[in-house]
Formats: C-alpha cells, structure tokens, sequence
C-alpha cells in the first residue's frame, strides 16, 4: 500500500448496510401491506356480511308482507328478481322444509332443495345464518346470510342474501393496487433514504478506514475528520487520540533509537546483541571492525556463521543456556595484526524473568596490553641501565675509601671516573623523564609553525664541541629557502640532536657526518648519515626501541643511554612524521625524518 494514499472502502461493506437497510425496508413494508390486506380484506367481507345481514332484514318486510306461510308465489318470485337486479345481489326465499319458494336468479321450481346449506342450518340457532362458499347453481363462490322467519314462534321459512365473491375480490383488487402502488412508493423512497444514510454511514467509516490505512503505512499525522456528535464521532475522536498518542509515542521511540545508534556508533567497545536462537539483530560499527563482519551483511545471521571464533561463541551459548554473566580474553586477527579483546556476555532477560537472548560486549585491550609490556620492559631495562653506573660508581668510592694511602692521581682518575658515571645516570634520568613526558601528551598540542634551519643550525652550533672532540666533521647541507614546520621548537631541537649525537658516537675518529634537508612542496625531510659500523638488517626493526643498542659494549664505554632514538621516534610520531633508517654494515647509517610543512617552502 502506497504511503499517505486513502484508502478506499471495499464496496462489500457499503452494499452490507445498503441492502440490509433495502431488506429491512422491504421486509417491514410487506408485512405491513400483508397484515393491512387482510386486514382490509377482512373488513371488506364483514362489510359485505352487514350489509346482507341489513338487506336481509328489509327483504323480509319488503318481498313477503303478508307474514303468512312461504310457497312458490310468481308475484314473489318477480318482486325478489326485480330487487334483486336492483340490488345486484342473489335473493332467495325457503319455506320451512328448505324447498326454494322464490329466487332472483334462477326458476325456483327447479332448484334442489336448500335446507342442508351451511347459512341455513345456521340461521335457526342465531339471529342470522352466514357462509362463504362455491355456489352449484351458479357456479360461483358467493357469500350467504340467511334468516329465518317465525311468527309467533313458529318457523315459516327463510329469506336468503348472497353476493359474488368475485364482486369483494373486485373490490379488494383495486384496494390491493393501491397498496401496492403506495409499498412501492415506499420501498422507492426507502431506497433512496437507504443510500442517504448509509453513505452517511459509510462515509466516516470510509475516511477512518483510510486514515488507518496511512497510520499503518506511517502517516502518524493522519487524522480523521470529526462532524458529529455521536457513537461515529467518538470513534473518529479516539482515532485522532490515539493517533496523536501514537505519533508521539514513535517519535520517541525513534529518537531513542537514534540516541542509542549514535552512542553505539560512538562507542569503542564492540556490542554485538543476539536473540534467543542466536541469531544477530544489533551490532556496531568497532564490532564490525574487530570481528571483520562485513557491512553489507545484515543483522539476522546467525553468530557462528559469521564470526568463527569459538571462545566468543561459546560465551554468547553459554550466557544464553544458563542465564549467567560470562567473562574472558580472546585474541583475533592474524598474528601480524593480533589484536587482544576482553569479552563481556550477559544475558537480556524477558518481562517474564526467561532469556530473551545476550548481548556480548568486546573490549580492545591490545594498546593496554602492549603499554603494559612496555612498561614492564622499560622497567627491566631502566633497572639494568641504572644497575650498572650505580655498582660502578660504588666500587670507586669503595676503593677509594678502602685505600686510604692512594696515590693522588690514582685517586683523581677514580673521582673523575665517578663524575662520568653520575653524568651518565643524570643523562638517564633526563631522557627517561623526557620519554615519559612525551607518552603522557603529544607535542603537536603545542606545535606552531617553526623554521627547521634556525632549529637545525642551532643544533649543530651545540654539537659542535662533541664533534671537536672526537674530531668528526659535521657537513651540514640546508635549502636557501625558509621551510616553516608545524612542529615544537624544542621538539624539533632534541629530533635534530639525538639523530646528530648518535651519529657522533658512532663515526671513526676523523670520519664525517652528513646532515642535510630536503623541502618538496608538502613535507620536510631531514637526513643524518654517519661512516660508522653500520646495522645489520634484523636489528634495523628494533634501532628505535627503548635501551636497545646495536653493540652493546661500543654504547656503554661511550656513554650512550639507549634512550635517545626511542625520543626521536615518539617526537616524529607525535607531529605526525615519519623515521626510517637506511644501513649496510661497514658502510655507514643514514636516518631520515619526514615531517609535514606548515606552509609551502619559502613563505
């Protein structure tokens, strides 16, 4: 059903009414005419009976005044078939036997005898004899009223009436046409009241039909017109209550389940939700992400057909089975890729305390694992590292102390060894406070656009005197133009410095480094290259990790900390740059550092 589009009645319900309404009418008007015909009908005949019953009474004084005795008379037998033509009606006279004394139709003399009729036998125990029935002599159905005649108690004969049948169906036929003419008039305006009211009827029921069609549809606005005050029109009230009520309701609802998709959409953590049978009917985005469901495949699957993990899906069949919260870890992904999810599954009960279906909850701790590694790792090393200038500087002054009659100059190399050993933990220290500044916060926070050949010429004034000593050449090579970097002052200065130091360290006495930068019209890249010993191609992954050194004894005699191209690496990561280094053992390092630039070189 198309949106918003009324509804049209079904003609079946419209013709109910209708024809019930037409059958009602014609059922009653028939009823009605039958009841007033005979009623009519019967009326008519007692009509006739009365008024035979009155012609009765006058024909006795009329056609037989003597009184006497009644025999054939052919004067009383011309009398009775005068009146009787007059009259229009059948005139007979008995005598006492039931012989035919006179008759206004037929020659008396050879009529049979009538004292069997049913008229006749009636009229000698009441006033008057009366039947309806088929005349012989005729040949008609006729209606008698006959009396009998006494004088002085003594029965004389009898004085008859009758009227054809046919004269009061006449008479009732036209009675019955008018009737009917008046039924049909009545079914026609019947009819037509019929279709006035039942399109009246229908009418709303057609618009509240309608109307409830575009509800379900989801026209909520949709109301019913409202035009009167009875049974119909409250029905179209509660309609539009419930209507108004409804639309509100699903407006609310609907904005609920926007809430709840943008915080399920925002939330880190994956929620999967499952029915009964457990199949999905809710799930996020970070869910989809880290069990690698497909956007395109809809909630309805069943879990197990799209996740293939068994510890995920046995928590999920656990929960539901016994109605308990279920806990625990599992890894997904490749090995490359592995991440650490900590799995949450607990049961959604039903209004009627029984388990609807589950809902699991997955948590990335992979970031949180890996911190946690590092910081047990950074505290085994930095334990280590500080381990070894502390129980040397303990063995000095020790030895100083046990020696009180040492040589003075003896004596002055162990302090000076102390002061190298202190200035190494003070190093240490610094850089370990460093690093842990920048794990805590990003220097991008603070970045403004810098020049990076005021940063890097600064540094290579400071490394100056370390390069003198170990009579290393630093060959510096910058663009003429300004290349402004999106980058902390300070943070470029320690990026530069560490690259440069380390360098430093590792070049023969008499070698060269070579730092120069390159500017293209999107980034900056800064390249440091050292004559050292160079870094075999297994340990190049892991140069810029925390107290990691190339060649162990080599960094310690020299001072070095371990710490510095760990700095470089969270301070390149940090303005979203990138390190690299490039390494042929006996050839040399070069490391280069890609930042992005703050405007185009030269503005």
């Amino acid at each position: 059903m198309t949106r918003g589009r009324p509804h049209r009645l079904r003609p079946g319900i419209f013709l109910k009414i209708f024809l019930s309404m037409l059958a009602l009418i014609v059922l009653t008007g028939s009823v009605v005419a039958w009841i007033a015909a005979a009623q009519i009908r019967s009326e008519v005949e007692e009509e006739t009976r009365v008024r035979l019953r009155k012609q009765v009474a006058t024909l006795e004084a009329l056609l037989d005044p003597a009184g006497g005795p009644i025999a054939y008379d052919a004067d009383r037998q011309e009398r009775a078939r005068r009146v009787g033509q007059h009259l229009d009606i059948r005139i007979t006279f008995l005598d006492a036997d039931g012989a035919v004394a006179a008759d206004s139709h037929k020659d008396p003399r050879g009529m049979e005898n009538h004292a069997d009729r049913p008229e006749v036998r009636a009229s000698l125990t009441g006033p008057f004899g009366e039947s309806i029935r088929h005349s012989g002599t005729l040949d008609l159905e006729m209606v008698y009223v006959a009396r009998a005649l006494r004088v002085g108690g003594q029965l004389r004969g009898y004085v008859r009436a009758a009227q054809p049948l046919e004269n009061i169906e006449s008479r009732f036929r036209g009675l019955r046409e008018t009737m009917l003419r008046a039924l049909g008039m009545a079914i026609l305006f019947g009819f037509l009241g019929a279709v006035l009211v039942t399109r009246r009827l229908a009418r709303p029921m057609r618009e509240l039909s309608a109307a409830a069609a575009a509800v379900a549809a989801g026209d909520f606005t949709r109301r019913v017109p409202v035009s009167s005050h009875d049974e119909v029109g409250d029905l179209g009230q509660s309609f539009n209550e419930m209507a108004a009520r409804l639309e509100q309701e699903i407006a609310t609802i609907r904005q609920d389940q926007r809430e709840s998709r943008a915080i399920l959409g925002g939330m880190v953590e994956g929620v999967v939700a499952v029915d009964a049978e457990e199949r999905i009917v809710l799930l996020n985005a970070a869910a989809r992400q880290l069990l690698g469901i497909p956007v395109d495949e809809l909630p309805g699957r069943v879990l197990w057909e799209s996740v293939r993990v068994p510890t995920l899906t046995a928590a999920v069949a656990d929960a539901l089975e016994h109605g308990t919260v279920q806990r625990g870890t599992v890894r997904l992904g490749a090995a490359a890729q592995e991440r650490v999810v900590q799995l949450y599954a607990a049961p959604l009960l039903g209004d009627d305390g029984q388990t609807r279906g589950a809902v699991l909850v997955l948590n990335d701790i992979t970031d949180r694992e890996r911190v946690e590694s590092m910081r047990r790792d950074f505290v085994a090393n930095a334990s280590h590292e500080l381990k070894t200038p502390l129980a040397s500087v303990r063995a000095l002054i020790e030895t100083i102390l046990d020696d009180d009659a040492m040589p003075t100059d003896t004596r002055r190399g162990f302090l000076v060894r102390v002061v190298s050993q202190v200035d190494r933990l003070v190093a240490m220290v610094q850089e370990m406070l460093a690093l842990s500044r920048l794990e805590a916060q990003r220097s991008q926070e603070r970045a403004e656009p810098v020049d990076a050949r005021e940063a890097i010429e600064a540094v290579v004034d400071e490394s100056a005197p370390l390069a003198k000593d170990r009579r290393v050449k630093i060959v510096v090579a910058l663009p003429e133009q300004a290349c402004r970097v999106r980058a902390d002052a300070e943070a470029l200065r320690r990026i530069v410095g560490n690259l440069l130091d380390n360098a430093l360290k590792h070049s023969p006495s008499g070698g060269e480094v070579a730092l120069s930068a390159t500017a293209t019209q999107d980034t900056l890249t800064i390249a440091v290259r050292d004559h050292g010993p160079g870094i075999a191609l297994e340990k190049q992954e892991r140069i810029f990790e925390r107290f990691y050194r190339v060649d162990e004894g080599r960094s310690r005699d020299a001072g070095g900390t371990g710490l510095g191209l760990a700095i470089v690496k969270h301070l390149v990561s940090a303005l979203d740059g990138q390190v690299a280094v490039q390494s042929t053992p006996g050839a040399g390092s070069t490391f280069r550092v890609t930042l992005p630039l703050a405007a185009a070189p030269g503005a």
